[in-house]
């Protein structure tokens, strides 16, 4: 199968990489800096104890992607319009997924004419080193789910990156969306890694309030949401969320894609969400 990847950051990187085992895998890259570096390196991914380079062909995101029966978008959430805007021939690829955070982009989405339309929603931990280079900093699942079409399969037989199908993709996307929307503006706003917002007894107070007024706009399982919660701030204690990390470097986050979503969805029903608006408000402020 021909597998084209928008976007040369720690997933597009991640899922090149695993992918291009088994796939004939196009990395399309911001730069010709970053694909140069590819097409000679290939890309490495560093797990545990272990290092594996596979070989990932590169161009840049001028390219046509004519030429792919499935389009992986991997990049930032607030740049997915002006990236869709310039990939060439996307109206032509059969299938396109979206793995970005938040769900401020569903109506993007649902605006192209592609025949399958997917969304994917990715628990893996993966840091960028540098242009060629990750470590794979938390193994989990890809979750995919259909807005519109036929899910495509596509093999890939590696016990560190497995993938489901979900028949909902509306409770399948609202379930990362209510741990995104817990984890990432408080690790963000208290400068700490994941685990400390549950071993830090004041800490943890404002991860009850602040999911439950989540919840209270967000419909969900409220006890199963909480377990899985708390089961991911253990299960990556030692991580930095995304979000932490794009504060610390200097880069803009994807707030407006995860709390702006909540306080849209607040309006409609004219709910107030005070501890929502002061996260936003935070981490608006505090982005460079």
């Amino acid at each position: 199968m021909k597998i084209g990847i928008i976007g040369g950051g720690s997933i597009g990187l991640l899922f090149a990489g695993y992918l291009a085992e088994y796939h004939d895998v196009t990395l399309y890259t911001r730069t010709e800096r970053q694909a140069f570096e590819i097409n000679q390196k290939g890309v490495t991914i560093e797990i545990e104890n272990t290092s594996n380079t596979y070989r990932v062909q590169a161009v840049t995101s001028t390219a046509s992607v004519i030429r792919e029966d499935i389009l992986f978008i991997a990049v930032k959430q607030y740049i997915l319009k002006d990236v869709l805007s310039q990939i060439k021939d996307i109206e032509k690829v059969q299938t396109v997924c979206f793995l970005q955070n938040g769900m401020g982009h569903l109506d993007i989405m649902k605006q192209l004419e592609n025949k399958n339309i997917l969304v994917g929603v990715v628990e893996h931990g993966a840091l960028k080193l540098n242009d060629t280079t990750i470590i794979h900093t938390g193994i989990g699942l890809t979750k995919f789910g259909i807005i519109k079409g036929d899910f495509i399969t596509f093999d890939i037989p590696i016990k560190e990156f497995q993938n489901e199908f979900h028949n909902n993709w509306y409770e399948m996307m609202t379930s990362k969306l209510i741990v995104n929307a817990v984890i990432n503006p408080l690790t963000a706003l208290y400068g700490v890694k994941n685990g400390r917002l549950l071993q830090n007894e004041y800490f943890k107070n404002q991860v009850k309030t602040l999911f439950r007024e989540i919840t209270s706009v967000i419909p969900c399982n409220e006890e199963q949401m909480w377990e899985l919660v708390a089961t991911i701030c253990k299960n990556t204690a030692q991580n930095k969320s995304s979000m932490l990390r794009d504060i610390e470097e200097g880069r803009k986050t994807e707030i407006d894609a995860i709390l702006g979503y909540v306080l849209a969805e607040a309006k409609k029903i004219d709910r107030e969400v005070a501890i929502t608006q002061f996260l936003y408000d935070s981490i608006k402020g505090m982005e460079r």
